[in-house]
């Protein structure tokens, strides 16, 4: 049996240290997939069946992609890695008032503490694009969350690195989290952002998110490519094609 919970959010990262470059897709948790003998099920109800092992099963067949790592970050403890780290820079894309944690955020570069950062990955209602601005605001605030990492001197991040895996479940050893900041720290780092792209649709009047397979599928070949994810002009090399 699984942990009795749905995933709020998740993203496929593809991590390529001789590149110098990270990616990350958003997957809206509301994406209509089919999960064989458990039927035509959302995409965060793997997670309540089968936990992360199977939540990795799932995404894997969804995007195409072998999976060899997960990382599972509860809300609490994204609050705790942000003031681990002293705060994040992040230019907020809009300005919104959140309801459930009373906090307000101005749009426009800034520094966010852990209560902040957590307003900000929370927040789908006070927003003009719901789940889809929280999805992008997830993957800004990991951008951000790296890029703080990565400022550290090298004597300084082996015990960065460190304190913040103590906030999160992941099958990566602390050693290898180090080794690739270590890595990406000599030299330099690119970064692509980009979401699954998706309709919205109807199904025995429960509200889904529809998968656009043509595009996903050239989102993923651009990305086990190299290539930024949502550059639809660019060409998919031989391999991936």
């Amino acid at each position: 049996a699984g942990d009795q919970f749905r995933s709020d959010s998740m993203m496929v990262t593809r991590i390529d240290p001789q590149g110098k470059k990270v990616a990350l897709v958003s997957l809206h948790r509301d994406t209509l997939v089919d999960m064989g003998e458990y039927g035509q099920q959302k995409l965060n109800a793997a997670h309540s069946i089968g936990g992360a092992s199977y939540t990795v099963e799932t995404v894997s067949k969804l995007a195409g992609v072998p999976i060899t790592h997960y990382v599972e970050v509860h809300f609490e403890e994204l609050k705790d890695v942000v003031n681990e780290l002293g705060g994040i820079q992040v230019n907020v894309p809009e300005s919104f008032y959140s309801d459930t944690s009373g906090i307000s955020l101005e749009a426009g570069e800034q520094t966010l503490d852990g209560d902040q950062a957590l307003a900000f990955a929370r927040e789908r209602h006070a927003t003009r694009a719901g789940d889809f601005s929280r999805a992008q605001a997830q993957r800004m605030i990991i951008e951000a969350i790296v890029e703080k990492v990565l400022s550290k001197s090298i004597t300084e991040i082996p015990g960065t690195v460190e304190s913040l895996a103590r906030c999160v479940t992941t099958d990566y050893s602390v050693t290898d989290l180090v080794s690739l900041a270590l890595t990406f720290k000599d030299k330099g780092l690119t970064m692509y952002s980009a979401a699954c792209p998706s309709y919205t649709l109807n199904q025995d009047g429960i509200s889904y998110v529809g998968t656009q397979y043509a595009e996903w599928q050239d989102m993923m070949r651009r990305v086990d490519a190299g290539l930024d994810p949502t550059d639809t002009s660019a060409e998919i090399p031989e391999p991936q094609a």
